[in-house]
Order: C-alpha cells, then sequence, then structure tokens
C-alpha cells in the first residue's frame, strides 16, 4: 500500500463552516471598492479576477489578471470543467506590500489566520508580495488553483495532492506573454527562488529522501513548513509525467470531492506499488532540471545467467539504465571492458567522449560520460533493495565482485535532464572470472 494511514482533510467540510463568512465578505464588496482608492489600493480587472493591491503600476503585476485569465482555461482542460458553463466563474486577490493597509481597508479580516506568503478562502485570495516576479506570479497561480478547486473541482482530498497539484499547476513558463501551467523546468534561471527541485535534492543528499508513503500521510499541519511544498511537488510532478502513471494520477481530481480519497488512491496504484516505489527512488536520486521521463524510465528485463562465458552488448549514450540481458551471480568476480566513442554534450559543439569519460566536467562526483554499471535483484521485492542506486565506476574498464545475484544493467553518467543531446553507442564485453 502507498500510504501508512489514511489522513483526508475534509476541506469540503472546511468551506460549509466558512459559507457563511463568505457571504458576509461579499456582501462588503461594494463598501470595499469605494475605500480601496482612498487607502493607496488600486484595483485591476479582467474576465475572471479581481485583484486589489498596494504595489505601484508595472507590466509585471498590471498583466497578472491577464494571466489569471490564461489560467483558467488550463484549469479547466486539466481537471475536466467545462469552460462555457463556468464562464462567470471569478476569484478576488489582494496582493499585498503592506498588510496594515488593507487589514485598516477592511480587506484582510481578522479572521484569516497568519499566513507566510499566501492564503486562500474559498474564492478569495491574500498574497505577501514577493521580491521575484516569477515567483509572484507562481503564487498568484498556486493559491488560484486553491481557489478553483474549491469552487469547481472539490477539496476533500488528502493534503499532498490539494498543494501537490496546485504547485505542479503553478510551475509554469512565460513566453511573450504566453503562459504554459504544469511546465517542468529546465534550468534553475527559468524558476527564480523556487527552489523545489532544490530541496528534494537536499533531502536526497542528506540521506532525508521522504518515501512517497510518507508524503501520501502528510496531514493538513504538514505545509505550515516550506518543505513539504517540495516534495509535494516531487509526488505530483512524478506521478503526472511519468508515462506508466500519468493516466492514474488524472483521474484522482475526478475524486477530489470524495471522503474517502485517499482510499481510492491506494486501491488504483495497489497492482504495481513495488513498482511504483522503485520508480519513485530512482527519480528522487536522478531528479534535475529538464528530468527526461522517457529516457529515464527503465525497462525492466531480467538477464539470463553468463555462467563461466562472456557476453557483449550495446550500450545507448541517450538513456538512462539498460538492461545487459545478463545475469551475474553473487560473490562471483566480473571483468567488464568497454569501447566506442559517442555523443555526450551538443553545446557550445559536439562533445565525443569514450567510456572513460570527460574530465573537464563531472556529474554526481564522477567524470560526465563514464561508463557505470549496477546489478538490481530480479527479485527486488524480496530483497527490498535497489542495486540501481548503488552504481559501479567501470570507465574503459574494471574488475567487480557482484553484490548480489541479478541481472546487469548499464549506462553512461550524465543528468537526466541532458540526455537529449547525447547520441551513440558503446560496446561492453562482461567476463565471467
Amino acid at each position: 500500500m502507498l500510504t501508512t494511514e489514511s489522513r483526508p482533510v475534509r476541506f469540503g467540510s472546511l468551506l460549509l463552516a466558512l459559507g457563511l463568512l463568505l457571504s458576509a465578505a461579499n456582501a462588503t464588496v461594494a463598501a470595499e471598492e469605494a475605500a480601496s482608492p482612498a487607502a493607496g489600493i488600486r484595483k485591476l480587472q479582467s474576465k475572471h479576477l479581481t485583484l486589489e493591491t498596494d504595489l505601484p503600476a508595472s507590466k509585471q503585476v498590471d498583466a497578472l489578471p491577464g494571466y489569471f485569465d490564461q489560467a483558467f482555461a488550463q484549469w479547466c482542460a486539466y481537471f475536466g470543467v467545462d469552460a462555457e458553463q463556468h464562464e462567470d466563474w471569478r476569484a478576488r486577490c489582494y496582493l499585498m506590500r503592506s498588510s496594515e493597509r488593507f487589514k485598516a481597508a477592511g480587506l484582510l479580516p481578522a479572521d484569516v489566520p497568519e499566513f507566510k506568503s499566501g492564503y486562500t478562502r474559498g474564492d478569495q485570495i491574500w498574497l505577501v508580495d514577493q521580491s521575484s516576479e516569477y515567483y509572484r506570479r507562481h503564487l498568484l497561480l498556486h493559491e488560484g488553483t486553491h481557489a478553483f478547486m474549491y469552487g469547481l473541482v472539490g477539496a476533500a482530498c488528502s493534503p499532498w495532492y490539494f498543494e501537490g497539484v496546485a504547485e505542479l499547476l503553478a510551475t509554469h513558463r512565460l513566453d511573450s506573454d504566453k503562459l504554459t501551467l504544469g511546465y517542468f523546468p529546465r534550468s534553475r534561471e527559468e524558476v527564480p527562488k523556487l527552489g523545489r527541485i532544490e530541496i528534494v535534492q537536499a533531502g536526497y543528499a542528506a540521506r532525508r529522501a521522504m518515501s512517497l508513503a510518507k508524503i501520501l500521510a502528510y496531514d493538513q499541519t504538514a505545509h505550515f513548513q516550506n518543505e513539504p511544498y517540495g516534495w509535494c511537488w516531487a509526488a505530483a510532478a512524478f506521478l503526472d509525467g511519468h508515462p506508466r502513471y500519468r493516466e492514474r494520477f488524472r483521474q484522482l481530481s475526478g475524486w477530489a470531492r470524495e471522503p474517502d480519497f485517499a482510499q481510492r488512491v491506494n486501491k488504483l496504484f495497489a497492482a504495481d506499488a513495488d513498482r511504483l516505489n522503485e520508480d519513485w527512488q530512482l527519480f528522487v536520486a536522478n531528479l534535475d532540471y529538464g528530468y527526461d521521463f522517457a529516457r529515464m524510465d527503465v525497462d525492466l528485463v531480467a538477464g539470463k545467467p553468463l555462467g563461466d562465458g562472456s557476453a557483449r552488448v550495446s550500450v545507448a549514450a541517450d538513456r538512462g539504465w539498460q538492461s545487459s540481458g545478463v545475469q551475474l551471480q553473487a560473490g562471483r568476480k566480473y571483468h567488464l571492458r568497454a569501447s566506442g566513442r559517442y555523443q555526450i554534450a551538443l553545446e557550445p559543439r559536439a562533445w565525443m567522449c569514450e567510456p572513460g569519460g570527460v574530465t573537464i566536467r563531472y556529474y554526481h562526483g564522477q567524470p560526465l560520460g563514464i561508463l557505470l554499471a549496477a546489478v538490481r535483484s530480479d527479485d527486488a521485492k524480496a530483497t527490498g533493495s535497489n542495486g540501481l542506486l548503488k552504481p559501479i565506476v567501470v570507465g574503459l574498464e574494471t574488475t567487480f565482485e557482484s553484490p548480489r545475484t541479478g541481472t546487469l544493467y548499464l549506462r553512461v553518467n550524465d543528468s537526466a535532464g541532458s540526455l537529449a543531446d547525447n547520441a551513440g553507442t558503446l560496446d561492453v564485453e562482461i567476463v565471467a572470472e
């Protein structure tokens, strides 16, 4: 099972409890509109958003309502909501440089709990301004996803999904004022001050990587801290991006109003939970900007015993771990010898590489392009060990003792986000000693 316990947050019930408060807030809109200009708060409107802010006019701030309208269409498409049927839906956002100014104007009610960056209640959003234009948009889109789900999708789902899908869709690309939600960033520069990938990388490096079970068991208090946002984004990005799980993950929005959401998730992934957990471990261990799900997907093909003989296999430079089709025996020594030339990068020009790698650039502490090996037990469920997380450095050649009985997997050392500009193959000879 994926979760250790079921803790669905009853956001739907929370909405009912807040209904009277929301009605009262809507009843005071006219008074707020009259008070806002005198308080130094200006108003911007689009089809789906009313934005009130004390920030001075600027291209990026004044464009936010238009970006929100672009997001509405994409939210509808992602969650399967009829955009025409809900064309009158709109949210109200208060973007604040000075929260005291909004309190004085009656736009930040006393019953709104303290928050660090953003808070959403029904169709109302409060945002603290950010120093990064990107992160300001991200925050609006994150809280906007919450408002959209509250109003048109449902919010009885578990916290990891409610926050994870908001982080997934808020991570965006802006190209000539065209907004794309659910974007997997290709570089740190595209998403300044977001830091979600870095949270996961740091956790893995410190041996504090979160299992899917622990993420899916987050309760409603987990997101008082920043780190769970990184892990919830990672879980949602993994399930939405991986070709083996994407279709099932996108079914979850249809259950967002259901109180047994967590149990339904468990059942949906129960049949291949072991493979899911192994794929998650590989994703976390190799997460990088531009992560290539298709090229990093491992085709688990069990090898045939090598016995006392030898075998020769070919390894593609533009993929992650690849089965050699050869089974090694625990405790026995094997000699691997590699040859060939292949492309390991394309910019600023094609970089040609041999199995020893190129020592002018390193990745994960080893030369870029160097040949790596790993032995994965063909019964990983029984052993509980993921051998692909413990690579053996081969280079041009090496002799090693197999740590377990299992299939030999091979790959060249490169970032999971940089495989697309590799090309060619290398040959590897495997000899039992």
